[in-house]
């Protein structure tokens, strides 16, 4: 797992995609699968020890945002997606990742990436959910759609805010299904007689089945307007030595760091 934190100069197509050409291929199991033009890109996750496959088609071509795709497979030479893919939640609402004249992060982990984008409070989950059952090759998208107005991650669900929807359900089934967080509800234990919050990561379930996906690997969901005290951008040092970092735009949310 590796956290990286910097600052766009501005919103400029292209920006995004030039980004992760550098961030992604550093981790050994991501690299960049296909330039099919300019400021689009397809990345490839695998490892085919852990049941890992999956391809993040992303079009940067409109300024501060990166529309994306989720594929089975991808034809390199065609410049075309092959098999399932995760392209909208439901029939209209697409996936993005968002970005601006500002800070950023992003934590590389080895099945998953998580985008945050401290200018406009956006933070965006894809790849691999931490699995129960680690042979299933299980791959979600966890963001905004196609008119975002607050933070996706901080509350589950499946509408233009909250585009969350799995490329490969709970059985490792090729079969795009809309999916929710647990009920939507807090995910975060009582203050400790310290003061400190205990955190939960965010867990998955079926919309339609009901059955469990697994969690956002470093994703802790509040489905709550606020906690007192907590502010955008205010970390949380947590046993072990790794910190957490809250994203807030009407609903909050944090993000392990390292």
């Amino acid at each position: 797992m590796a956290w990286t934190a910097d600052v766009f100069p501005a919103n400029t197509a292209g920006l995004l995609v030039a980004e992760l050409d550098v961030l992604l291929p550093a981790n050994s199991h991501w690299s960049i699968y296909d330039t099919p033009a300019a400021n689009i890109r397809v990345y490839r996750c695998i490892d085919v020890a852990a049941a890992c496959l999956f391809y993040v088609y992303i079009d940067n071509t409109v300024a501060a945002v990166g529309t994306v795709q989720l594929w089975e497979g991808w034809n390199a030479g065609a410049h075309v997606g092959v098999g399932v893919s995760l392209t909208f939640v439901g029939t209209s609402v697409s996936l993005k990742i968002n970005y601006g004249a500002g800070g950023y992060g992003i934590s590389v982990r080895d099945h998953c990436f998580i985008w945050v984008s401290f200018f406009n409070s956006r933070a965006a989950y894809i790849g691999q959910p931490r699995r129960k059952n680690t042979a299933l090759n299980i791959v979600v998208y966890c963001g905004n759609g196609g008119t975002p107005s607050w933070n996706a991650l901080g509350f589950p669900g499946t509408d233009a805010d909250r585009a969350w929807g799995a490329l490969f359900d709970e059985l490792g089934n090729s079969v795009a299904v809309d999916f929710s967080g647990s009920g939507g509800g807090t995910q975060f234990c009582v203050k400790t007689i310290l003061g400190e919050l205990e955190l939960r990561e965010t867990s998955l379930t079926n919309k339609a089945t009901k059955f469990i996906m697994g969690e956002l690997e470093g994703v802790a969901s509040y489905a709550g307007a606020a906690i007192a005290g907590i502010a955008m951008g205010d970390t949380c040092l947590m046993p072990g030595g790794n910190i957490w970092i809250a994203i807030f735009s009407m609903y909050l949310s944090f993000i392990e760091e390292a």
